[in-house]
This record gives structure tokens, sequence and C-alpha cells, in this order.
């Protein structure tokens, strides 16, 4: 019993579900009927027997329902209570002998018409008026009643069905209202029966004929039930009863009562239902079937179709308590089965449909938007999986909180109305960050057969690259325009087809048209002081093998004031996939200003020119005059040095003589200035070939080879093997990467760095000296604005631990003649380091230096591995 105002869906999932609810009621109230039947044929009391239908119907309604059977007294002039134990009991004292009449409420009114009479909002409706109070405090709000009209058309009662609530019964609902009022019919006239046999027992004039009769009658009301009905005697299962309906549902046309099943019927034996009949017959136990599928021969053709069946073989006792009898009741629920699967293939074909579809699909019942099917697609979408099925559509997409797409879902399965959504911003979870996309999407209410909204199905396509692009598209736009007003570009297109020009208004300008009148293109070419350049330039664009680009300069004349302007053209042929050209596209610029411009700069590059060329010639006379210059300053270095070591040699030969050969030795003030003399010859010597090596390698010649370190590193140890072993040096060199070099000039730049580094150790401290080296990175290298971007470069490392030097003195220690010490403790002529810094760069490298007073000195020498 539908007391819900449930609706059958128009969709195929929604109807499946109704027709599947509606056949669970229907069998109920079958199965009801069945055990009703039962009770009458055991002749239990009538109060009973209404009480166990009003049970049975409310028993069935989910607890909304409340039911009502009023009797008529013997003059059918009044109604009086026969069952309704759910309403209160005052309110059944109210009703208990309401007249018979119109507008006595529904049961009143429907007795005295005689037609069913239905209610669906007691408090507006004037059949109801004198009992609003009544009603109101029972706190009724709809009331359907039926009158009870027995076989000779008398007035039995009325059966009411009252709700809560207003609403208006379905088809489905007035379906079993007649059922269940049937029902109720058969035991009131069986008691009716019932009641006069007992009168005759009482009085002795029952007669065998008459308790047939009663049972003819009994079977009569049987055959007005409106389902199938038979009834079976014996274990032969022989017809005793079978309404028009069971005959019409098993396609029987003859006389079949005293026949058994197995004459009737010989297709049944091999589906079993003899079997079950026996087994009632035997048991006593009913069977109760659902959608049973049996093969009929109704057309006795010899060619079975199937017949779904729900049903129920009920046994029948005697007086004596033995199962004499077995009562078929069924219901042919052919149509509702074949309908559900029709609607099962439906839906599964929808759902197919569905899950395979390559855009984004979800359905979404009730107005809490519960999500029923979504397919992959729109899974993907949200970044979900399976587990949304089931949850509502805010529970499932937390992050829509705030976006409008809740309540435009709702709208739509409230008012009905779909909405469309273009290109609509969404902000959706993507890769665990909310984000903004872009969809165009549809919500559409889903309506049942009875046009009542029950859900929203949603088709969605994410355009969200596609509004991007379009939104870099108006960007481009909009800069374009920009360039082209900043630029003061002039635009225009041409259809060579139908040959209709358009100019901007800045080329109208510049040609001396009307603003508000159109520009030609004859008018255009008349005002060019050569058209043969643009008409060559279209010609040759428009060829087919061409690249369809026009690029040209031409000048042109102002039609109304004559002025002259060079403009510079340039256009695009755009053509089809025949290769016919349909679209010419162009800009152009007033160039007369960069042209005069341009004429001035050539007049001054040549100006300039010509100048240039006397200042380097200038240049060459004074390179020749700079190389003569060196070359006589290399002669007179050769010669001073040779000149003045020759008259050192003496002086160190007289002042040898002096000291060892002298026959009488000298006296102490003597020998004083004697070793004075001899020290000032050795720092002299020392002084010019230090000069005569710091000019050669200024002038060396640059040949660059693989060199390697290492080995040149051994070769000055080997030099300093003496000094290494008084001052017990410890030297750790790491291995060296080989790069280009020149080798003699490596071995000078370490001679004078490790030199350096004995010379200057500190007292009593053994020297440590440390050599390494690595490769700069590329950012190390481009962030060295000395440094050749595109070579590789090796940093070398020589570090002491000896008397170290003053920071602020790092740059001036590589000055030639530079010292810092003292010449009496440390000799030296401070040429060394200048010499290291010339290596370095004739090496196209570096070379700087870090020191902290008696704690030591570390040299970085950068050099390229190679070029």
């Amino acid at each position: 019993m539908n007391t819900n105002n449930e609706n059958a869906s128009a969709e195929p999932d929604n109807e499946l579900k109704y027709t599947a609810k509606y056949v669970s009621r229907l069998e109920a109230i079958i199965e009801g009927q069945v055990y009703v039947l039962e009770m009458i044929s055991r002749n239990i009391p009538i109060q009973e027997v209404l009480e166990g239908i009003i049970a049975w119907v409310e028993g069935n309604s989910e607890g909304e329902l409340l039911a009502s059977i009023l009797l008529t007294d013997k003059e059918n002039k009044t109604l009086l209570h026969g069952a309704a134990p759910s309403l209160p009991d005052y309110y059944n004292a109210a009703v208990n002998g309401i007249p018979v009449a119109y507008g006595e409420g529904s049961c009143g009114t429907a007795a005295f018409l005689k037609e069913q009479v239905i209610v669906d909002d007691i408090a507006t409706n004037p059949l109801w008026k004198k009992y609003t109070a009544l009603t109101t405090k029972a706190g009724l709000g709809a009331c359907w009643s039926t009158p009870l009209i027995g076989k000779q058309g008398n007035l039995l009662g009325t059966f009411a069905m009252y709700f809560k609530t207003p609403r208006k019964p379905t088809e489905n609902d007035l379906h079993i209202i007649r059922l269940v009022g049937r029902t109720i019919i058969i035991a009131i006239e069986h008691n009716l029966v019932e009641g006069e046999k007992q009168c005759l027992q009482l009085n002795e004039h029952i007669t065998a004929q008459k308790i047939l009769e009663e049972r003819q009658n009994f079977y009569q009301l049987l055959m007005d039930v409106p389902a199938v009905i038979a009834v079976l005697s014996g274990p032969d299962h022989i017809y005793e009863l079978a309404n028009k309906i069971y005959m019409q549902t098993f396609g029987v046309t003859r006389q079949i009562i005293g026949k058994t099943i197995k004459e009737v019927l010989p297709e049944l034996e091999a589906q079993g239902i003899y079997k079950l009949l026996d087994e009632v017959y035997n048991t006593g136990e009913p069977i109760i079937g659902y959608e049973q599928e049996i093969e009929l021969d109704r057309s006795r053709t010899g060619i079975p179709e199937s017949v779904y069946l729900n049903f129920i073989y009920q046994p029948i006792r005697d007086h004596a308590g033995n199962i004499s009898q077995i009562l078929i009741h069924a219901i042919d629920v052919t149509q509702s089965v074949k309908e559900r699967q029709r609607a099962e293939k439906n839906e599964e074909q929808f759902r197919s449909f569905v899950l395979n579809a390559p855009i984004p699909i979800g359905i979404y019942i009730g107005r809490e938007m519960r999500i029923q099917t979504v397919n992959e697609a729109i899974l993907q979408t949200w970044e979900k999986d399976e587990s949304v099925i089931g949850k509502t559509f805010r529970e499932a997409l937390p992050e829509l909180e705030g976006q409008p797409f809740f309540d435009k879902l709702d709208n739509v399965f409230m008012t009905g109305e779909s909405y469309e959504a273009v290109e609509e911003k969404v902000l959706l979870m993507r890769n665990g960050k909310l984000s903004t996309t872009y969809y165009s999407f549809t919500y559409k209410a889903l309506r049942d057969r009875n046009g009542q909204i029950y859900g929203v199905m949603n088709t969605a396509l994410e355009v969200t690259e596609q509004v991007i692009a379009k939104q870099k598209l108006a960007e481009a736009e909009y800069t374009l325009r920009n360039a082209i007003e900043v630029a003061k570009l002039g635009t225009w297109q041409t259809n060579p087809l139908t040959g209709e020009t358009t100019f901007s208004e800045r080329i109208k300008e510049w040609y001396g048209g009307a603003p508000d009148e159109p520009l030609t293109f004859e008018q255009a070419m008349q005002c060019m002081s050569d058209p043969s350049i643009i008409n060559n330039a279209l010609v040759k664009a428009l060829m087919p093998e061409s690249d369809g680009i026009i690029n040209v300069e031409y000048e042109i004349i102002h039609a109304v004031t004559g002025q002259h302007r060079i403009i510079h053209t340039v256009g695009k042929v755009f053509f089809d996939d025949t290769g016919k050209p349909y679209l010419i596209v162009g800009t152009s610029q007033d160039i007369t200003a960069q042209k005069q411009l341009q004429i001035e700069l050539e007049t001054e590059v040549q100006e300039r020119t010509r100048e240039l060329s006397k200042a380097n010639q200038e240049l060459k006379e004074a390179n020749q005059n700079l190389e003569r210059v060196n070359k006589n300053l290399e002669q007179f270095a050769y010669v001073t040095s040779h000149d003045l070591q020759e008259p050192l040699r003496k002086i160190k030969i007289f002042s040898d003589i002096l000291q060892t050969r002298s026959e009488v030795p000298l006296l102490p003030f003597t020998k004083k200035y004697v070793d004075k003399i001899d020290a000032s010859v050795n720092r002299m010597s020392a002084l010019i070939t230090d000069l005569l090596n710091f000019s050669r390698i200024e002038k060396s010649c640059k040949i660059f080879i693989p060199t390697n370190l290492n080995a040149v590193i051994e070769e000055v140890i080997e030099d300093f093997e003496l000094a290494i072993k008084d001052k017990q040096v410890i030297l750790n060199v790491s291995p060296l990467l080989q790069i280009e070099a020149v080798p003699l000039e490596m071995r000078q730049l370490f001679f004078n760095l490790i030199g350096n580094a004995i010379k200057f150790s500190r007292q009593n401290i053994r020297p440590v000296i440390n050599i390494n080296g690595r490769i700069l990175t590329a950012e190390e290298v481009a962030n060295d604005e000395s440094l050749n971007s595109s070579w590789p470069y090796y940093a070398i490392e020589v570090s002491d631990n000896g008397i170290g030097f003053d920071s602020r003195y790092a740059d001036k220690i590589f000055t030639i003649f530079q010292r810092l010490h003292n010449r009496e403790l440390y000799s030296g002529t401070g040429i060394g380091l200048a010499l290291c810094q010339q290596v370095a760069i004739n090496h196209h490298g570096k070379i700087f230096a870090e020191g902290i007073e008696n704690k030591g000195a570390r040299f970085f020498i950068l050099l390229p591995i190679h070029r």
C-alpha cells in the first residue's frame, strides 16, 4: 500500500525500484488475503477477522496508515464501529452511529452515495466541516473511504484509510484498496451466512443441501475475487472451482470442473507444479511463490509461452481437521516482470552508456543530491574514487563550499529548470591543491512517469585549456592593438575574390581620405608615386608557389595637402585547400622620419669612416714606432745586462782576492766592508738575472701544450732539495689536472711560489706547504669578469704556515720591486711574484693571495684547462 504518495519513475532505475516495491506490497496483500480466507474458512469470529484485516493493511503501510471498518445497522441508516484499533478511542466513539448521509465525512457520504469518496485534505473539504474539531484533535489529514457493497447490491459498511498528512492515492493504491475491499466483503458476507447457518442449526432446520449451498456461496464469493482463484479437491487435485481469471490466465476454454489438473494442464508436470501440490496436500504446509515462471500452452498450438505468477497454495481442512482441498490464489505479474526486465535492460544500457561515456556524467538522487551513478571520466575530473558513490554531492566535494554549485543544483531540483554553464570557473582539488579550472556543464532535472522530480543528471566538459587559450588570445590581441597604436601602424585587408578592401582610419588619413567615407584600393593606388611597386608585390605574393609574403616600401602623396610620405607595408596572402587566395591582411607604417634619419646617419657614418680611416693610419704608424722602440729596449736590456754583469764579476773576483789571498789578515773593519761589497754584488747579479727573466716572460712566444703540473712541481722540488732537507719542509701535493700551458712558465711560477714558501718560513716552526687544485664551476667562471666564460678553468692553491702578510697588501705584493720584509732577514729582489702574475696573465688567467701575519699565506692561481 503506497501510503507515502511515491510516484513511479519514468527513468529506468527509479521505475525498477517502484515496481519492486509495489510488487512486494502486492505480494503481502495476497498473502494476507489468503490468511483472511483461511480465518473465514475456520469460522473465526468476525471481530477477529476484521481486526486481522486492519492489522494486515496497516502492517504494510510503513506506519503512516490508520485503517477503519464501519458496519451498517439492520436498517442501513447508520454506520457502527467495526474495527479501528489504531484510531483514538474518543474518535471511534464519536463516529460510532454516524448517519448514512451526504456531508457526514468520507464514510457517511460514501455509504450514502455507494461510491468511493477520496478526501485528500480534511481541513479544507466541506464533507468534514462538522467534524473539523474532532479530526484536528486526532491529527488526521486525509481520508479515503470505500463503500462495501454486497453481491446483492446491499450496503454492508465502509472501509476507510486515514493519513496524518494530506495526500492523494495513486492508481496502484486504488488497485490495492479494491483488493482489500473485496476481501472485507467476503468476510462480512460469510459471517452473515454463518450467522444464518448458526440460527438454522439452533433451530435444527439445517440440511445437508443448505450446507452445500453455503459452500457454493463461498465459492461464488471466491469467483468474484480479482485474482487467479481455483480450488482442487483430493489427492488427485480435481478441480472443484476455477474463476474466470484463472481460466484466462491458463488459457483454458473448456469445462474443467471434475477433472484433474494433470488432465487439464499436462504441460505443468515437467515444471514441478504437481509435486508442489502433493507436498501441500501431504504436509498441510502452504507454499508461496514469487514471480514463478510457468510455461503454458495457452493457445494449444504446442508453442509454450512464459507466464509469471505470485501464488500461494493454501491447504483447506474439513470440520474434522483433515486436508480435503487446496486453494490456489495467484496474481498474474507477467506484465510487471517483463516491464521490470525491460527496465533492467534499459537501466543496464543507460548505466553502460554513462559509465563508458568519454565525457564526465553523474546522477544525483533526492534533494540532498546523493551520488547514485558516476563514470570514470567524472571521477578523474574530481580526483576521487568510487568511494564517493552513496555520499551526498556536498560530502564528496567539500572544496565546492562557498561556490555557487550546491545552490544551483538545489534550484534545478526544486524548479525543474535546467542550468547550462559555458566556460564557468570551478575551483577543484588538483594534485592536492585547490586549482582554477573551467567547465561547460549542465544540470538537468530527472522526472518519474508522473512528472515528479527525483534527481539531477550532471554532464560536463572541461574547457580549461580552451579558456586559457582564449585569455591568452585576448591578451595577445590587446597587446597587438597596443603595439599597433604605439608603433603608429595602419591595418588593412583585401578579399582577392571580390576586390573589397578595408583600411584603418590612420591609413585613410595618410592618403587624404574622408574619415566617414571608405577608401578604395584604386583611390589608394592613385596616391602612390609608383603604383607598380605594390602591384608587382601583390602579383608575386598571389602566386600559389610563393610564400604569400608582401614586404615593400613606396612613396605616397596626400590627395589634399600633397604631403609626401614613405610607407613600409608588410602583408600575408592566405590560401585555401585548393591553393586559391581568399584573404590578404597586412600593416603599414609611415617611415618618413626614419628614412630621413637613415640618410643623415649614412652621411655621418661616411664622415666618421673617413675620420676612422685617418686615425687607423695614425695608429698603424704609432704601432710601428712602438715596435721599433720595443726592439731597441730589448737590445738595450741585453746589452745593459751583459755590460753590467762584466764589472760585477770583476768586483766579485777582487773581493774574493782580498778575502782569500791577502798575506796579511784583514782587519775587522776592512773585512766588514768587504763582506758588504760581496753581498751587494750578489744582490745586483740576482737583480739583473730576474730583470732579464721578467722581460723575457713578457715577450715569450705563447704556445700552449698539454702540461703535467705534478711533473713540473717534481722538478721544482728537486731544485730545492737541499733547502727542503735543511728546513725539514713538509710538502703535501695533491694530484693536479693536466692543462694547456707553457711548461717553462709553469716551472717559473711554481719555482717562485714554492721558493717563497720555504724562504719566508717562521723560525722554530717546521714549514708545511700544501698544493691542491679543483675545477671551477661555470657559475664561478661567469661571476669573474676577468675570466673567459666560454673556457673551463682550474684553480690551484699553494698555501704555507710561514710568516704570512697583512691582507691590506694582498695586491701590492705583485708589484715589481715591492718588498714587505727586511732585506737583511729575507733575501730577494721583489720581482718573483710580479713574474708569477705575468705568467698568469700570459695564460689568460689570474693570481691573487690571502695572508695572515705569523699564520701563513695562500696563493690562488686560476688557469684555463683548454681553450
